[in-house]
């Protein structure tokens, strides 16, 4: 199956990382684009950000779907265009919060998230209120490192990761997910062993989860015939009102789908 992996970032900075992380992670028969956006900003630490992001984002997935991809992931943890994205096309569509924090409840009792700024914590702690994540949640972290300077030094992005690991642990934590996608990908292309005090807690890579989130929804899409709901929360507005679905899409200068 052929998918698309989007940096939602307007750089290719952090492509490389990614791509070697999840090409690990794969399904045999998975093959993986990893793309980024052709303009936009390089980190989503303010919501404003993000907003002008998700636009490209949507058009990016709706394109990949015409160019015949199976599935989209959007590799940011703020989950920037998911749920638009879902409602505008029929292949699978993931991001990178919601996968790891399901797996996690099934691999402990108690999880803790680490993010990359203090910012994108408190952010991320919005998020988490509003999806009703955060039921069986320690606490979230932050490294604080933007994701610039986490591909600069890894080094540093690693030892940060782990002090706060560690912190999550003693809180109760028996389930770490590395939440921010960039902090992930540049810890764990490292594969380095875990320090005796994390020895047994599982390490979620936000990437991974949500990569292979996305080959099983692949497979209930194409196999079993599961999608979103189609009825109400996803309803899919150029179905049942085309017209002034590509009116509103020409407003802004889009084609008509």
């Amino acid at each position: 199956m052929k998918l698309l992996v989007l940096n939602p970032f307007g750089t290719d900075m952090f492509d490389g990382a990614v791509r070697d992380v999840l090409e690990k992670a794969k399904r045999p028969d998975t093959e993986l684009v990893v793309d980024h956006l052709a303009k936009g900003p390089t980190f989503f630490r303010y919501m404003y950000f993000k907003s002008l992001a998700v636009p490209d984002i949507v058009e990016r997935v709706i394109q990949a779907e015409k160019q015949g991809y199976r599935g989209a992931y959007i590799g940011c943890s703020f989950d920037p265009g998911v749920k638009e994205a879902q409602e505008v096309v029929d292949i699978p569509v993931v991001g990178g919060l919601v996968p790891a924090v399901h797996l996690a409840r099934q691999l402990g009792q108690r999880f803790g998230f680490i993010t990359d700024t203090e910012l994108a914590r408190v952010n991320t702690y919005d998020l988490f209120k509003k999806e009703k994540l955060d039921i069986e949640c320690v606490g979230l972290k932050a490294i604080e490192m933007g994701i610039e300077e986490v591909e600069r030094d890894p080094e540093k992005n690693r030892e940060r990761v782990i002090e706060m690991a560690q912190q999550l642990v003693h809180e109760g934590a028996d389930v770490i997910i590395l939440g921010c996608t960039i902090v992930s990908a540049f810890f764990t292309r490292e594969r380095r062993e875990l320090p005796g005090k994390l020895s047994g807690i599982p390490f979620l890579d936000s990437n991974v989860c949500s990569l292979k989130t996305l080959e099983m929804m692949v497979d209930l899409h194409e196999k079993c015939g599961v999608t979103v709901n189609r009825r109400t929360y996803y309803a899919q507005p150029q179905k049942r009102e085309k017209e002034a679905f590509n009116r509103n899409r020409r407003i802004y200068g889009l084609p008509e789908l």
